[in-house]
């Protein structure tokens, strides 16, 4: 398994042509698009479609620019494709991005109140829980960051 990120244009659709793209990954296109409406789109923060074998496995995005030497980070994998290791791939792969770019950067990255899945691929790819916040969207949510690289 070697999955590598696809860059996202403005439009949401991969700069790379993807042979075999699911359609939970196609959908996805659209919201990336509208992200683009609201937060500037600006290299390397932006959104990736995850490849692996010529197959789209998954996604990740920088939700936006830093700010205030911060960046938050997202990603997903379709439900059937879950338990393969191309969640944790992606989002160790967007940190990889961040820190090339922006060395002593803090990552970021939001969850639900509970254990699961993503709350484990944070502690692996080595953010800690920083505490509890408020999402528009999820209500209250986990704070997740990175140790800051000096």
């Amino acid at each position: 398994m070697t999955p590598y990120l696809i860059r996202c244009g403005i439009d949401g659709h991969p700069l790379t042509r993807i042979p075999a793209v699911p359609e939970a990954i196609a959908a996805t296109y659209a919201a990336t698009a509208g992200l683009y409406r609201r937060v500037p789109y600006i290299e390397p923060w932006i959104s990736y479609i995850a490849v692996d074998d010529g197959r789209a496995v998954g996604g990740g995005a920088f939700v936006g620019p830093p700010r205030e030497n911060r960046v938050e980070i997202a990603y997903f994998t379709p439900k059937e494709l879950e338990g393969r290791g191309y969640a944790t791939r992606t989002a160790r792969e967007l940190v990889a991005i961040a820190r090339a770019a922006s060395p002593g950067i803090v990552i970021t990255a939001f969850t639900l109140r509970e254990s699961n899945a993503s709350t484990s691929i944070l502690q692996r790819i080595g953010l800690k829980l920083y505490g509890e916040a408020r999402d528009p969207d999820a209500g209250d949510v986990w704070e997740w960051r990175s140790q800051r690289l000096e």
